[in-house]
């Protein structure tokens, strides 16, 4: 806990937060930065003539 306190007053309140801490905050996707399924969906895979 000490460490995170130091950190928190390093580079400021709420940097570093327990993960139960309450907070609430929704967060969507960044769908442009989302990679191709290329190693994951068979159908996804590219063909080469």
């Amino acid at each position: 806990m000490q460490t995170l306190d130091r950190i928190n007053q390093r580079y400021g309140k709420g940097t570093l937060k327990l993960s139960r801490d309450g907070s609430m905050h929704s967060w969507n996707m960044r769908r442009e930065k989302k990679s191709s399924e290329y190693t994951t969906n068979w159908n996804e895979l590219p063909v080469y003539d």
